[in-house]
């Protein structure tokens, strides 16, 4: 499994439908999906669900670090691309006026709200915890 991370610290990210044309969308519930690439105006995720390409849907994204929320963004998906398991890779564009979103997270995470421990993700990888990548975000 990939996991991006933020200066070592593994981030998990959930993805709920907010909107879907003018009507929002209230289900009180989230899937985690696999955060794949994070840039200033664009995100990559994977996930099992198979969404349609329609402009109409506005996803949101919480973006969580040990469990405290880092971001919360929205935005429409872009592209999509099937593999040969159900995992299927969306790219979706943030909304306008979203501040980088990588700097917001390192902001929040040099700023100290979240607690600096000792986590080691070289260690963790040669431990054999997972035969994936681990990425890291850097502004």
């Amino acid at each position: 499994m990939n996991m991006l991370t933020a200066y070592g610290k593994p981030l998990q990210t959930y993805i709920s439908i907010h909107q879907i044309g003018e009507n929002a969308i209230f289900l009180n519930r989230s899937r985690p999906v696999v955060l794949w690439d994070l840039e200033s105006q664009m995100l990559v995720f994977i996930s099992d669900l198979n969404f349609p390409l329609l402009p109409e849907i506005r996803l949101c994204f919480d973006i969580e670090c040990q469990g405290e929320l880092l971001c919360r963004t929205y935005g429409k998906l872009l592209w999509k691309e099937n593999s040969l398991t159900e995992a299927i890779q969306y790219g979706v564009l943030l909304e306008p006026g979203e501040v980088n979103i990588a700097k917001k997270i390192t902001h929040t995470l040099m700023g100290g709200r979240i607690d600096d421990h000792k986590y080691d993700f070289h260690m963790d990888l040669m431990n054999d915890k997972g035969s994936g990548q681990i990425f890291d975000i850097f502004t």
